[in-house]
């Protein structure tokens, strides 16, 4: 179903402590969309949504800050009201408001928000070839291990690409970012195993999308 504020819903669940929500944002090409989309959001996200060169980032930009928005509506805020502050490894943050954690990913025709009081990461990803060069950067030896045993290459790219997305959305929660050695870590029925680095513990949750995955990591913010 199409929201009025013009992308398409398509999964909404809460966690403890969290919510999130999936979206696809194929409405907003509909003519004056797009227009319609960015007269609602931050100069900052319109800014951000109108360097990218190719239609397609526009629409996923803009349709990330529409969900956002929504989201924040339940504390009483608007996306267009807020600004942002990037943290030492870019990781972004609304000013004036430290203890609300949010965290934005798309891809594909995807967009994904999750939002809570405590440190959380989203990540949303199609399903990728699981090539060398990917696994070698991504994955531990045994996860490469898990990987080789898969005969079928549809059911290795699956497993692969929801194993980028659980690494990925960890990264995001700790802050981090793409500069995470990504191969030192593990993440073992639902927790982080550190193989070489200290990481602080988070719980997470997957979900599957028509040729996409997705996963939410959250930590506690007591801990952390």
């Amino acid at each position: 179903m199409t929201e009025s504020f013009g992308i398409e819903i398509l999964k909404h669940f809460v966690l403890d402590g969290c919510e999130v929500k999936v979206a696809d944002v194929t409405p907003l090409a509909a003519p004056g969309a797009l227009d319609d989309a960015l007269r609602r959001l931050s100069k900052q996200r319109r800014d951000k949504t109108l360097r990218y060169r190719f239609e397609r980032g526009k629409l996923l930009s803009a349709g990330a800050g529409l969900l956002l928005d929504n989201m924040l509506a339940k504390y009483g805020l608007r996306e267009r009201d807020m600004r942002y502050i990037e943290g030492e490894h870019g990781k972004p943050a609304i000013e004036g408001y430290p203890e609300l954690h949010f965290s934005l990913s798309h891809s594909g025709n995807f967009v994904a928000c999750a939002i809570g009081e405590m440190p959380v990461g989203v990540d949303v990803q199609t399903i990728v070839t699981a090539r060398d060069s990917l696994v070698n950067y991504t994955t531990s030896e045994s996860e490469k291990a898990k990987l080789q045993s898969l005969e079928a290459p549809a059911e290795r790219n699956a497993y692969f690409t929801q194993l980028w997305t659980l690494k990925e959305c960890y990264v995001k929660a700790t802050g981090t970012g793409l500069g995470h050695d990504f191969p030192s870590f593990e993440i073992v029925a639902n927790e982080v195993k550190a193989l070489s680095s200290l990481v602080p513990p988070a719980r997470f949750f997957t979900f599957s999308l028509d040729g996409a995955r997705g996963a939410v990591a959250m930590i506690d913010a007591k801990k952390y």
